[in-house]
């Protein structure tokens, strides 16, 4: 994710724990449970998403690889 996502998320978790802080209930601390859950998520999935395409072919072979659907025309 972007670094201005990942802000809007911070600024988030940061008024609903100051919500929950100032008005403690079910829907406060739940809304600030899933706003860090979210921003955490967030972190964890860029960490994943670095991944690249990788393939090995034997000789005498051939290899299509795509990111999305591939049409073959024989």
């Amino acid at each position: 994710m972007r670094f201005i996502a990942k802000l809007v998320l911070f600024i988030a978790f940061i008024a609903c724990l100051a919500w929950a802080i100032m008005k403690p209930g079910f829907d406060s601390v739940t809304a600030a449970i899933v706003t860090l859950g979210t921003l955490l998520g967030s972190f964890v999935l860029e960490k994943k998403t670095d991944v690249s395409q990788s393939q090995h072919v034997g000789p005498n072979s051939t290899a299509i690889q795509a990111g999305r659907d591939a049409n073959i025309n024989k």
